[in-house]
């Protein structure tokens, strides 16, 4: 019999003479394989005497003020005989009271890697403010910089996606956002299609190609798993530092360093929501009204009481830019119209905004490009109002006239990463990089490795690919003689057909056409066993198991010259893209976007970029997408499909490398096999063995090796109940 002392903030607990703490453990459960556990204990008991109620203030009193706080958990430690068994944190859950008097605590204690959920929340990316040490402005020069290299923190690229943003308002017979590629000679296509041959002006070329403010730029993975790491510290007021192991989230693992998250808060463009830009145009300084001077300031226009809604407004806008822009006008600071896509001079009236009350109202402009509103005269911007004062009947006032000469835009603004990083959770973004890797998490809370050496991941989340986990660091415990073989069982592993593997998001145009023509998500796969595990069909008694990965999964298309002249054995070009607007070929949010970055640069393929909607320069290398770590087979086969689906830049197979393939088959063939077996046993362990067990380790039983699947312990008696698979 083991004696056990639990701990809370270092403060040691009393506990019932008789109480059963039984502690259970697993790390990658056949029945559940897409999820991540820890160590739990079920519920116990602990006695309400003078110590435990001290410790715990009266809780059963809510009277209290600044009692213990049940909501969250709190720090804790398990020992057995005196020497550290567990770090953790216990949970408690109330109070049992006999004749109204406190008789016992209920609570329950958690291994360490629960506390990743406690200590991420419910918060969201744009909560990792060092990624802001990243912002960069948003313009012409600085897209074109990061569509050929990346920049001097190896964190930001802008790749060849476009966003659908010059579709919004587009009247062309050829949609901007969708780009081709045909070098026949003499063009002929308007200045705003999507051609991404450059051909130069003076020779009958068009200022054609992709426009700077259709792309978004793109942020490595890695940087914001170091950002997790920089907010989520003591120091920032957290109650520990959350710290992963480098197994898995390293520079030189080029799966995950290549990976990179395009940086798509909203559909279409980045320019027009103000809350991305930090010094958008506001319009200030209107002069002096014709009339009554207490209806207008400096800094906007002012509509005060008694005055009554306006019965006529018209705000016209006067400029030669053939650039787009957007205008937002604000009520008291708060949004209350919004026109994008303007070009050229404009009249809004109030059919357009709606009546104006008594109110301060502020227009502020936002464009990508600098424009100056005037028309060469007195008149850039004016506001136009006519209204009347209550009574009966009503007294009008006649017309009132705010203008301002000139006004300019800016062509740039600072591009916020946390203000257009995807709208997710800390938590589920890990989540969703776990599933795809298979990885596992862990609280190392070793000191030394199983050679003596001291441990470099103590007091980490150690992460890991399963199949590494399973072969890293393992140990042999031979438990034959602590079974009890009064009683055992021996059962089917299997606990469904099939395993569907997929995307969440599967909605962008090219996508869904793969789907309506295939029959199936694009990238997904359903296993049902192969030649492996002994067949591909397998009645069990449930369905399907479904992992879903909460990120968009685009199929990309690698660019034809589609000039009539060429072959089609020289038709090819080095430019994929990727078109991120649904099958309406309107803008599209979608889920968040991973996707490999890959440097093309080829003189003999270049591409036109244009910095202004009537210019155009050629870039001879940049950034495209993809869902293959490489281009060749020959180089890598990995990419981030579940199906070995045909390669989009070689329209080939041979990119056998799948998430399946690299991360999922070895177990999951494993599960399916008809030779597994899922075995139950009791056993008796020794102290030595429950003090180092870990879940990886193998157990030999009768000369058989197994893999733990769940192990479940009395830490009094040593009495284990243990679910194993036999390995083959």
């Amino acid at each position: 019999m083991q004696k056990l002392q639990l701990y809370v903030n270092d403060t040691r607990l009393d506990l019932f003479k008789d109480e059963t703490v039984t502690i259970s453990q697993s790390i990658q459960n056949i029945k559940d394989p897409s999820k991540i556990f820890t160590e739990f204990t079920k519920s116990f008991t602990i006695p309400a005497s003078k110590s435990n109620n001290k410790i715990f203030k009266h809780y059963y009193n809510f009277n209290i003020t600044g009692g213990f706080d049940a909501r969250q958990k709190a720090s804790a430690k398990i020992e057995l005989n005196n020497i550290a068994f567990k770090q953790g944190y216990i949970k408690l859950q109330g109070v049992e009271l006999k004749l109204n008097k406190p008789y016992a605590y209920k609570i329950v204690f958690y291994g360490e890697t629960v506390s990743l959920k406690d200590l991420l929340e419910d918060d969201k990316l744009q909560a990792l403010t060092s990624l802001n040490d990243f912002n960069l402005s948003y313009n012409a020069a600085t897209i074109k910089a990061r569509l050929q290299t990346v920049d001097t923190n190896n964190a930001i690229i802008c790749p060849l996606i476009t966003s659908g943003a010059s579709n919004e308002g587009s009247d062309f017979n050829i949609l901007p956002s969708r780009l081709y590629y045909n070098s026949q000679s003499g063009g002929g296509t308007p200045d705003l299609d999507g051609n991404l041959y450059y051909k130069s002006a003076g020779t009958g070329g068009h200022a054609h190609g992709v426009l700077y403010s259709d792309l978004k730029y793109a942020l490595r993975v890695h940087k914001i798993i170091l950002a997790i790491q920089d907010r989520y510290t003591i120091i920032n007021g957290f109650p520990q530092n959350l710290v992963f192991s480098d197994d898995f989230f390293n520079t030189s693992n080029a799966e995950f360093f290549n990976l990179f998250m395009w940086l798509h808060r909203k559909k279409g463009s980045v320019e027009e929501e103000s809350q991305v830009l930090t010094n958008p145009s506001p319009v200030t300084g209107f002069g002096t009204p014709l009339a009554y001077t207490g209806m207008a300031n400096s800094s906007g226009l002012v509509i005060t009481s008694p005055y009554l809604p306006t019965i006529t407004q018209i705000l016209t806008l006067n400029t030669s830019s053939s650039e787009f822009y957007t205008v937002v006008i604000y009520r008291n600071g708060i949004e209350w119209a919004t026109f994008s896509n303007l070009q050229g001079n404009q009249s809004l009236d109030e059919g357009d905004m709606g009546n104006m009350d008594a109110a301060t109202y502020t227009i502020t402009i936002f464009s990508t490009a600098a424009i100056i509103f005037t028309n060469g005269s007195s008149v850039g911007i004016r506001w136009e109002l006519a209204g009347y004062l209550p009574g009966s009947p009503p007294v009008g006032w006649g017309v009132e006239t705010y203008t301002i000469a000139s006004f300019s835009t800016t062509a740039s603004f600072t591009f916020s990463i946390t203000a257009q990083i995807p709208d997710m959770k800390i938590i589920d973004f890990l989540t969703a990089l776990f599933k795809m890797f298979n990885l596992t998490a862990y609280f190392d809370d070793r000191t030394l490795l199983a050679n003596g050496s001291p441990n470099p991941d103590f007091g980490k989340i150690k992460v890991e690919k399963l199949e590494d986990f399973y072969v890293t660091n393992v140990a042999t415990y031979d438990v034959s003689e602590y079974i009890d073989i009064s009683s055992s069982s021996v059962d089917l592993a299997l606990p469904y057909k099939e395993i569907d593997f997929s995307y969440e998001g599967t909605g962008t145009i090219l996508a869904l056409q793969y789907e309506q023509l295939n029959g199936k998500l694009w990238g997904a796969e359903e296993f049902t066993g192969d030649s492996t595990t002994g067949g591909d069909y397998f009645d069990a008694p449930n369905s399907t198991y479904s992992i879903q990965v909460p990120f968009e999964h685009v199929m990309y298309e690698r660019l034809i010259d589609v000039n009539t002249s060429l072959t089609p054995a020289n038709n090819t070009t080095t430019i994929q893209y990727g078109y991120f607007v649904d099958d309406n070929r309107e803008a599209y949010i979608g889920q968040p976007l991973l996707f490999y970055a890959i440097h093309q640069s080829s003189s003999a393929t270049s591409i036109s970029f244009k910095p202004t909607s009537g210019t155009h320069e050629e870039l001879t290398n940049y950034f495209i997408p993809s869902n293959s770590l490489a281009l060749a087979p020959g180089t890598s086969t990995k990419n981030i499909n579940f199906y070995d689906e045909f390669n989009e830049y070689t329209t080939s197979s041979g990119f056998t490398g799948t998430l399946i393939a690299e991360n999922y088959l070895s177990y999951i063939r494993g599960i399916f096999t008809e030779k597994r077996r899922l075995t139950k046993v009791k056993a008796y362990l020794p102290l030595k063995i429950i003090y180092n067990i870990k879940m990886n380790d193998t157990l030999v039983i009768n000369n058989q090796n197994y893999k733990i699947n769940t192990i479940s312990t009395n830490l009094m008696t040593g009495e284990s109940d243990i679910e194993i698979l036999n390995e083959l």
